[in-house]
C-alpha cells in the first residue's frame, strides 16, 4: 500500500480582535496586534504602526471607500375613488446586493472578517484531509500489526507508526488553528446604550414568541373594482423564523438577533451593527443607525387559520361592492375575518428593504420602539 501522505500548510494568519466604539459621531473600529493598530471611522482609515520597545511609531491616513392562496392586506380608506387600469404585476420586496450595502466606515472590518472566513475554509479543508489520512494510516497500521506476517513487515510498520504520529500531530495543529480562526468583536458603548440594547434583546425575545411570522416577499396594489376586494394591497408571504444566532467567525459576549429571509439575506442585529450574510460567504456590514425600522398595525384579510395570538377586528366578504357590503352576485362569497397584525419594514439609504408581518402586533410595536430607543441612545453618546 502506498503512503497517502500529507501536504502540510506552513502557517496560517492570526487574526486580531476588533473593538467597535459606538459613539454619537459614528462607529470607530480599532483592530490590530502588538505594535499595530488600525482605526476606522466615518472620516476614513487611520493606521498607527509602532516598533515595540523602540519608542518609534508611524501614523498614516487612508482615503474613505466610497402554494397558499394569495392573501390580502386590508387598509381602510376614506373616499372610494375607483380607477380602471390593468392589474399590476407583483413587486419583489428585497434588498440590494450585499456588495452595495456595507457602510463606508465598516469596509475594513468587513474585509478582515471575509479574510478570516477564507482562512477558516482552508483550515477546515486541510483538517478533513488530515483526519482522513490519520484514519486510513491508523487502520493500515493496526491491520499489519495483527497480521501473521507482521515479522516480515517490520520496516513498513515502523514507517506507518511514524506517519500516524505525524498525522495525529497535524490534526491537533489544525484543530488549534480552527479554534482561533475567527474575529473577536468587542463593542464599547455608554451605559445608557447598553441598557437600551438589553431592552431590545428582551423585546426581540418576546417578538419571537409570535405564533405566526411571515416574510413579505412580493406585493402589488389591489384593483379593488376589478377584483371586487376590500383589500388595498395584495401580498405574497412566506413563514419564517426569528431567533438568537451566533457566528463561527464573529464572536462576542452575546448572540445576534436573526430575522430569517426567504428571498434574500438574513438580518443579524449586533450591538451597533447589522450583518447580512449571503450563502456564498459574502456579506454586508451596516451601521445600525443607518437602518430605519417602520412599524404599522395592519388589518389583514386572513384566508388561512387565524393565529391564536392575533386579534380579529372585523369581518368582510370575498367579493364586495363599492361600499364594502357583500356582493350578492357571487353565490360562494364567503365571509373573511379581518385580523390585526404588526408590520415591520427595514430600510436603509444603502438599499436594505425587508418586510415582515407578525401575528402579535403588540410585540412587534414594542420591538420597533426598543429599536428606535437604542438608535437614539447610540446617537446621544
Amino acid at each position: 500500500m502506498d503512503d497517502m501522505g500529507l501536504e502540510f500548510r506552513q502557517s496560517f494568519e492570526v487574526f486580531p480582535g476588533v473593538r467597535l466604539n459606538l459613539s454619537g459621531s459614528g462607529i470607530t473600529a480599532s483592530f490590530g496586534v502588538d505594535g499595530a493598530t488600525v482605526n476606522v471611522g466615518a472620516q476614513g482609515v487611520r493606521s498607527a504602526i509602532g516598533i515595540p520597545g523602540s519608542g518609534l511609531s508611524f501614523t498614516t491616513n487612508h482615503c474613505s471607500p466610497s402554494g397558499s392562496p394569495t392573501p390580502h392586506a386590508f387598509v381602510p380608506t376614506q373616499g372610494y375613488a375607483p380607477t380602471y387600469a390593468p392589474v399590476q404585476p407583483m413587486r419583489e420586496i428585497n434588498s440590494a446586493s450585499v456588495e452595495r450595502l456595507t457602510s463606508h466606515s465598516l469596509v475594513e472590518v468587513r474585509d478582515l472578517i471575509a479574510k478570516a472566513r477564507s482562512q477558516r475554509k482552508k483550515v477546515d479543508q486541510d483538517l478533513a484531509e488530515a483526519q482522513a489520512t490519520h484514519r486510513a494510516e491508523s487502520a493500515d497500521l493496526e491491520r499489519r500489526q495483527r497480521s501473521w506476517f507482521r515479522w516480515f513487515m517490520k520496516r513498513r510498520i515502523a514507517e506507518l507508526d511514524a506517519s500516524v504520529a505525524e498525522a495525529a500531530g497535524e490534526v491537533q495543529r489544525l484543530m488549534e488553528w480552527q479554534s482561533v480562526t475567527h474575529i473577536e468583536m468587542c463593542f464599547e458603548a455608554s451605559d445608557v446604550a447598553q441598557r437600551a440594547y438589553g431592552a431590545l434583546v428582551r423585546a426581540f425575545e418576546a417578538l419571537g414568541q409570535s405564533k405566526a411570522i411571515w416574510d413579505i416577499t412580493f406585493d402589488r396594489d389591489t384593483d379593488r373594482v376589478r377584483e371586487r376586494s376590500a383589500a388595498s394591497r395584495t401580498l405574497d408571504r412566506k413563514p419564517v423564523q426569528i431567533h438568537f444566532s451566533s457566528s463561527e467567525l464573529v464572536r462576542f459576549a452575546g448572540h445576534a438577533m436573526r430575522f430569517g429571509n426567504i428571498n434574500g439575506e438574513d438580518i443579524l442585529i449586533y450591538p451597533g451593527v447589522v450583518i447580512m450574510p449571503r450563502a456564498d460567504g459574502a456579506f454586508a456590514l451596516i451601521e445600525l443607525r443607518e437602518v430605519d425600522l417602520q412599524y404599522h398595525v395592519v388589518g389583514f384579510l386572513e384566508h388561512e387559520v387565524v393565529p391564536p395570538d392575533a386579534v380579529v377586528v372585523g369581518q368582510t366578504w370575498e367579493k364586495v361592492n363599492k361600499d364594502g357590503s357583500r356582493d350578492m352576485r357571487f353565490r360562494d362569497n364567503d365571509q373573511i375575518p379581518i385580523v390585526q397584525y404588526g408590520r415591520l419594514l427595514f430600510t436603509s439609504p444603502g438599499g436594505v428593504q425587508e418586510e415582515y408581518q407578525f401575528s402579535n402586533a403588540i410585540a412587534a410595536g414594542e420591538f420597533a420602539r426598543a429599536f428606535d430607543t437604542y438608535k437614539v441612545a447610540l446617537s446621544a453618546q
